[in-house]
């Protein structure tokens, strides 16, 4: 067995990264937090106690190879396990991720693969549907084909929510997938639509998605939505039918939004409970 903490994980970013969406002009004047995350993904996975961490690029910083993204990877050294970036936000590659994340796996035993994140957003300016399709299905065959490089097997992960539909051989050549419900107010219908993923995709490892802020309506997750979304994940875990929860994001960390302040106590609380491995 296993404890719950070991399936814990952080969706990392730089830090800053999501400042704008936290100014009083989005908020109001007087929210009980204030608007300025200087939180890195190593401090966020320090401050919830959370071993493991994916990372992801935004809008091409850290580049693959530079002096910023090894700086990111040395911060990670004593995390469990790292999953690297081979698509930013919105799906945007430079085309070398996955050359570094090789580079990367032979100092580093802790990176166990890549994610991609928004892959359904890749090639969105492309006017044709099918051919977008297309385009999407072969960046992922040749993620996975230049993954081959790696000293040791490594998984592909993507971003998926519960309102996309697969198209034809996306899910040849991918591993695992993070489930998302971007909208908070539709987290009662968490069980049903993971349910149904859950059954399309039985042979992939789920991951299950935690926003701590809701980015479709500007502002943090209540913390009723918060409750059911972590004590659902938690059964879930406890009956082996995920492979763990990522805590979305360190960029709105440290501003005190009360649903970090209460993911902070209930990490604290259910971290040691037994889980499969």
């Amino acid at each position: 067995m296993a404890q719950a903490r070991d399936k814990f994980w952080i969706f990392g970013v730089r830090a800053h990264q999501d400042d704008v969406l936290l100014k009083p002009v989005v908020h109001g004047t007087n929210p009980t937090y204030f608007f300025h995350s200087r939180i890195t993904p190593a401090e966020a996975a320090f401050m919830l106690d959370v071993p493991n961490v994916l990372f992801i690029q935004c809008d091409g910083e850290p580049a693959p190879f530079s002096s910023d993204a090894k700086g990111y990877m040395e911060s990670f050294y004593r995390m469990k396990k790292v999953l690297w970036g081979s698509a930013g936000s919105g799906g945007f590659r430079v085309g070398n991720e996955e050359d570094f994340v090789c580079e990367l796996a032979e100092k580093y035993p802790n990176i166990t693969g890549v994610f991609l994140d928004d892959v359904t957003s890749a090639f969105h300016k492309v006017p044709d549907q099918e051919e977008r399709h297309r385009l999407r299905v072969e960046m992922l065959k040749t993620v996975k084909e230049n993954l081959k490089k790696a000293p040791r097997p490594l998984d592909t992960y993507i971003t998926w929510y519960w309102h996309q539909d697969p198209y034809p051989g996306m899910m040849d050549y991918v591993d695992g997938i993070s489930f998302w419900t971007w909208n908070s107010e539709e987290l009662p219908l968490l069980k049903e639509r993971f349910e149904a993923i859950e059954e399309k995709y039985k042979d992939k490892k789920i991951l299950l998605g935690i926003y701590l802020y809701d980015f479709y309506n500007r502002r943090p997750v209540s913390i009723e939505m918060m409750e059911l979304q972590c004590n659902y994940a938690l059964e879930l875990l406890k009956e082996g039918r995920i492979d763990g929860m990522i805590f979305e994001a360190n960029s709105t960390m440290g501003v005190r939004l009360p649903s970090e302040l209460w993911l902070r106590d209930w990490i604290k609380q259910v971290k040691y409970t037994e889980v499969p491995d």
